[in-house]
């Protein structure tokens, strides 16, 4: 690895809080004169992200700006407490992430899926917080760059995964690939993961193969081996691939949409994927994504 990109990587610093039980993974970037976090995980975890976060920036430094990948619950979880410890950070996301986030049924199903998410990893302390506080002040889309003093986070829309989906480019070299790229694990398989469009998540796919980053970072993962980068997006549009062959191939056989998402369930529902995502999430997401291959066939 070059010296620039160790330089860049001193200043990219994981301060994930909920290991490896379904949250997002959290990245605190770190320049001369701002610092950004990209995505916040769970509402469960927050007061580990917060103290580890704390452990980086010390008492002289502030969280200046939270950058969300997209709106659901366990990238976004973590936002209303974040902002009790730094009330002047500024949370920014896509327009329609900033839209959503104002409708009551939104942040009631946030706080469900996050209690549900609780329950399934043994934790049974409900999660409160007053809802005016999961708020986007800031929205941003393709073209707007962050300066943050000698490190720079260009946006890039890549939806698929969700409509308000962004993938992070630092310094043109280090990209946070959105969820719409789709979720390794650590055997280096990918999981499709485009509920909104196929079409959209292929375009999304290639837009971040274009960019030509020299270091991954996959969501719910972390960095990618050098190893891995080589293949990356192509496995990613495979894993894509994958999964509509293998919903049209059952519906056009005449199966209704039930028996397609039971197929598909035991087909992709492995133990891999249980470790890290509960059987709930992954009904709602993949039901979702049945649904769209059926109607973009």
């Amino acid at each position: 690895m070059s010296g620039k990109m160790n330089d860049i990587m001193d200043k990219i610093i994981e301060v994930t809080g909920g290991g490896e039980k379904g949250s997002s993974n959290s990245f605190l970037v770190v320049g001369e004169n701002k610092t950004a976090l990209i995505d916040c995980g769970m509402a469960y975890f927050a007061s580990t992200l917060i103290n580890n976060i704390k452990g980086v920036l010390g008492d002289e430094r502030k969280l200046d700006y939270i950058l969300l990948s997209h709106s659901h619950y366990d990238h976004i979880g973590a936002v209303p407490y974040l902002r009790k410890v730094w009330p002047e950070v500024k949370v920014m996301a896509a327009g329609y992430a900033q839209n959503v986030l104002k409708k009551q049924s939104v942040l009631k199903t946030i706080k469900e899926l996050s209690n549900q998410a609780g329950k399934y990893y043994g934790i049974a302390e409900a999660i409160d917080y007053d809802d005016a506080l999961m708020k986007v002040e800031q929205k941003i889309s393709y073209g707007d760059v962050l300066d943050l003093g000698g490190v720079s986070i260009a946006v890039l829309e890549t939806p698929g995964h969700t409509q308000c989906s962004l993938s992070f480019l630092v310094n043109g070299e280090v990209i946070f690939a959105s969820e719409t790229t789709g979720l390794i694990n650590e055997s280096g398989k990918i999981q499709a993961q485009f509920i909104n469009s196929y079409k959209e998540a292929i375009k999304s796919i290639k837009k971040c193969q274009e960019a030509n980053p020299r270091l991954i970072i996959a969501p719910h993962f972390g960095p990618v081996s050098k190893r891995d980068t080589l293949n990356y997006w192509q496995k990613c549009i495979q894993a894509s691939n994958e999964a509509r062959d293998f919903v049209l191939k059952l519906f056009e056989a005449g199966a209704d949409e039930e028996r397609v998402f039971e197929e598909f369930q035991n087909a992709f529902f492995d133990q891999s994927v249980q470790a890290v995502q509960p059987k709930n999430a992954f009904q709602i997401n993949n039901r979702a994504m049945i649904r769209t291959i059926i109607k973009e066939k």
